[in-house]
């Protein structure tokens, strides 16, 4: 059985990345890509030029009348915080399930995104029907959702290493946490911008955003821990795609290794794309690059008192079209890994 599937805003890096494991997804059946107005319809190819020869298919403009017609199920956004927020009460209305990339419905509280995200969230009643789509976590909930949050890409790096230990209640309570995470260009979106364009970034390393980027308030919600108590440092790498995140905690009591260890096996042996390294080895890019894999590490310090923990993944494939896919096959009853683990992205770059 294929599922009717539509993907939204695909002029975007995240986009492309998840068009592309859709037209190759085994259960799914790709009837609509839509974009803005000011894309208009073109040939897809047109727009990607990595996908000549593999889809024929044309982009039109959004409309959700559209996809109610063509018989979609389930509907992927890749499009800006305030598109999604305008459009997905509209698919909703339809009966088209949705997986949303954007950050439009990851918080639960509506009074946080003026801050944080520049507009105001007026459907409290959206935010408690959203599931949070950390997939290693919430899959009972996302197998049942209408609507899908896709965590954020430096969320997924933080989350996935921080949780068990979080969870598990062997963090100081009230202690700092402080995440230092590196990510590659196209995490900062596809657009022309002054401190994007190659000459600004080739031979360049800087951080952005410090202590107030937006992410920060998504990972302290889910990790249940005090924002005043987190430190998030972003920077900005001098590559195409990968994030390497590196967080500092502290332990209630002396910890050893192999309890570490435990606490990941309990959590993530049954999950395939998690994987441990261990104290041995430690996370590099080229190693989760056109990978849904998240490679975890961790060294002890200070007599097992604190930890240096070790986290990296492709930002736009596990923290974003890979882990959007997961989401799909959990809500489709299908296996974790369906449409993921066949090869690489089509157009294979940089």
């Amino acid at each position: 059985m294929k599922y009717r599937v539509a993907v939204v805003g695909i002029t975007g890096y995240s986009g492309l990345e998840l068009i592309e494991l859709v037209l190759r997804h085994p259960a799914m059946e790709c009837v609509a890509v839509m974009a803005s107005e000011a894309t208009g319809e073109k040939a897809l190819a047109d727009i990607h030029p990595q996908l000549r020869g593999i889809s024929e298919m044309h982009c039109v403009p959004m409309d959700s009348g559209l996809m109610a017609e063509l018989k979609v199920d389930t509907a992927f956004l890749c499009t800006p915080n305030e598109v999604s927020y305008e459009l997905v009460p509209k698919i909703l209305s339809h009966g088209i399930r949705i997986v949303d990339l954007s950050g439009s419905f990851r918080l639960r509280d509506s009074a946080s995104y003026s801050p944080w995200y520049g507009f105001q969230h007026h459907a409290p009643e959206l935010l408690d029907m959203a599931v949070y789509g950390l997939t290693e976590w919430n899959a009972k909930a996302i197998s049942r959702a209408q609507l899908v949050a896709n965590p954020g890409c430096y969320p997924t790096s933080v989350l996935l290493p921080l949780l068990p230990l979080v969870k598990a209640g062997i963090l100081g309570p009230g202690s700092d946490i402080f995440c230092d995470s590196k990510s590659g260009v196209t995490g900062a979106g596809r657009k022309a911008t002054v401190d994007m364009l190659f000459g600004e970034v080739s031979g360049n390393f800087r951080p952005y955003s410090p202590i107030s980027h937006r992410h920060a308030p998504e990972m302290c919600q889910e990790l249940g821990w005090d924002l005043n108590n987190f430190t998030f440092v972003p920077h900005l790498l001098p590559v195409q795609r990968g994030i390497l995140s590196t967080m500092y905690v502290s332990f209630q009591r002396p910890i050893n290794s192999g309890e570490i260890e435990n606490e990941y096996n309990k959590r993530y042996a049954q999950h395939p794309f998690v994987r441990m390294l261990g104290s041995r080895r430690l996370p590099e890019l080229k190693a989760v690059n056109h990978t849904n894999f998240c490679d975890i590490a961790w060294r002890l310090t200070f007599g097992g008192r604190r930890a240096v923990i070790f986290s990296a993944i492709d930002n736009l494939v596990k923290g974003a079209a890979g882990q959007a896919v997961q989401n799909f096959n959990l809500m489709h009853d299908l296996a974790e890994t369906e449409g993921l683990l066949e090869g690489k992205t089509i157009a294979i770059r940089g």
